[in-house]
């Protein structure tokens, strides 16, 4: 359970399921309670990843949404698929598609489903009112029967009341704040991404920088292209592609001396990706920086936003933490809308 202000939530009790969804490039992450045990935030986590090939139509996972098929999450990666952060357009057409996968995994399939949303994704200032758009309203679901598995046809009406749309990474700042009695700055390092939220004491923005394609996933293509890990123990070839890359270096229960052989090995990639980002964060060396994201557990990511005057720190749970942020001030943020 997370903490919540001390809030009326007379809007919760409006329908069955409130969720908080973070769009992301990489993957979709889900906070979500439902009616009968409100107080508590459950979690769920998917690709960000959605297939509308010709061959879905045949797929027993397949969704379909109104007269269309869609394979979302880690059915979509077997077949010719559509990775949101890949184009400006899959950040809004996806996003229907994702969300009603994000409700049923929650909810299940059955009665008709009524949610209230908090969304967030990496262009919410760009994309944020056309998402909303593709959400709100009255959505009719099936998942067509398989024999094989002897599982009949469902059919559920999914309405999605409000779509709140909200900033990446800032109400992260909230989790922080009694620490922070000058402010900080926030640094959300996602797949392609890099946001960062400078805000005053009290949680108000003071500025903002946003800068695309320089995330973990451009630093993991960099590190992939330049070999630069061959050679580290276990390591005798490079990996197949940078997705694995990735991987290998966001495993966290890699021992600390091989991390910090990695942390040495990517440091020029790192550094190319996040040096606009880090020149904007040092013009406010009486901040602490706190980081969040996935891209912020890479090898030598906290010491590339650490200097003599700041010492950046990763925050726990730093892949939740925009969520969780939002989930202290989920009742205000419903019961205004």
């Amino acid at each position: 359970m997370y903490p919540t202000e001390s809030t009326a939530m007379t809007s919760f009790r409006r329908n069955n399921i409130q969720g908080i969804i973070d769009l992301g490039n990489a993957d979709i992450k889900f906070l979500y309670r439902i009616s009968d045990d409100s107080d508590d935030w459950h979690r769920h986590k998917f690709e960000s990843v959605v297939s509308t090939s010709p061959l879905v139509n045949n797929h027993p996972a397949r969704v379909l949404l109104g007269e269309r098929s869609y394979l979302i999450g880690e059915e979509a990666t077997a077949v010719q698929c559509d990775r949101t952060g890949n184009t400006d357009s899959g950040k809004v057409l996806n996003a229907l598609p994702l969300t009603i996968h994000a409700l049923i995994k929650a909810a299940g399939m059955g009665k008709p489903l009524s949610a209230d949303l908090i969304f967030t994704c990496p262009s919410v200032k760009a994309y944020g009112a056309d998402i909303q758009a593709k959400l709100v309203g009255e959505h009719k679901v099936t998942l067509p029967p398989d024999d094989a598995a002897l599982i009949d046809e469902q059919k559920q009406t999914i309405r999605i009341d409000s779509a709140i749309p909200q900033l990446e990474g800032y109400q992260a700042y909230r989790l922080v704040k009694s620490e922070c009695p000058n402010g900080a700055v926030m640094v959300d390092i996602g797949s392609r991404t890099i946001l960062v939220t400078v805000v005053d004491a009290q949680g108000r923005i003071l500025n903002r920088f946003a800068k695309d394609d320089c995330g973990c996933h451009r630093i993991a293509e960099r590190v992939y292209q330049s070999e630069c890990l061959i050679g580290l123990k276990g390591m005798n070839q490079r990996l197949p592609n940078a997705e694995q890359v990735m991987a290998f270096l966001l495993d966290t229960t890699t021992k600390k001396s091989l991390r910090k052989q990695q942390a040495t090995r990517i440091e020029p990639h790192v550094l190319a990706c996040v040096q606009d980002a880090q020149t904007f964060v040092r013009q406010y060396g009486d901040k602490p920086v706190h980081l969040m994201g996935g891209g912020s557990m890479l090898p030598g990511m906290v010491d590339a936003f650490s200097d003599s005057q700041q010492k950046a720190q990763t925050m726990p749970e730093a892949t939740w933490a925009t969520l969780i942020g939002l989930s202290t001030v989920a009742d205000r943020l419903f019961t205004q809308n």
